[in-house]
């Protein structure tokens, strides 16, 4: 093996080594994977979050805006099977209470990555932008959504509710597509304007939720 070889593969090792990150546990002071391990593997201690961790490494699932919803929950259950505060009731308070922020933090990373409007969002803020309070769309589409929110008001039927479910629900599967390919394209401009769109949508969604559950549709 050349020399160059030789030196390339040693700066490998190096730069996993750093990617590792081993950190000391707070509990016995020996070393641990602070970027895999739950636990201390000497003295079983529950661990701190790694700092700089982002919602999608704390859940365990890829960094993007199209993750299995379905991935991601199986994560959840699986992180609060280990994580519920209930767990720890008989061991040390330091550790009660890393359960008790993890066990938070966890439910607040999946809330926010569950949904296509709020993970949207995140993945802007993970990029340095937010979404203005306002947002700006002319004056035709604003009509076409308060007619659309009078229409879930005024719908009486289970078929009538449901239609526009699925017409919604369809809307909004649309959006997640084109905000998909913003993302990937680096459009930050472009994803801003369809999640400020996808808000309208989503919140036309949370009406017909409540709609649904007000006549006990049973889907």
């Amino acid at each position: 093996m050349s020399v160059r070889s030789l030196f390339l593969n040693q700066f490998r090792k190096q730069s996993l080594f750093r990617q590792i990150r081993l950190a000391s546990c707070w509990s016995c002071g020996k070393d641990v994977q602070a970027s895999s391990a739950l636990f201390c593997g000497s003295c079983n201690a529950l661990q701190q979050p790694a700092k700089g961790d982002n919602y999608f490494k704390i859940m365990g699932v890829m960094e993007s805006y199209d993750l299995d919803e379905t991935e991601l929950a199986k994560k959840y259950k699986e992180l609060q099977k280990y994580l519920h505060p209930d767990k720890f009731a008989n061991r040390q308070q330091k550790e009660q209470e890393i359960s008790e922020k993890y066990s938070s933090l966890v439910n607040e990373a999946y809330k926010t990555l569950l949904e296509p409007l709020t993970r949207g969002i995140y993945m802007l803020r993970l990029r340095g932008k937010d979404i203005p309070e306002k947002t700006e769309v002319d004056q035709e589409f604003l009509m076409k959504i308060m007619e659309k929110n009078e229409e879930v008001e005024n719908a009486e039927t289970e078929k009538e509710i449901m239609d526009l479910n699925e017409e919604n629900k369809a809307q909004i599967k649309s959006l997640q597509k084109q905000v998909s390919k913003a993302f990937f394209d680096g459009d930050m401009q472009k994803v801003i304007k369809l999640l400020g769109v996808l808000k309208y949508y989503t919140s036309i969604d949370a009406q017909i939720q409540a709609s649904i559950r007000s006549k006990g549709i049973i889907r």
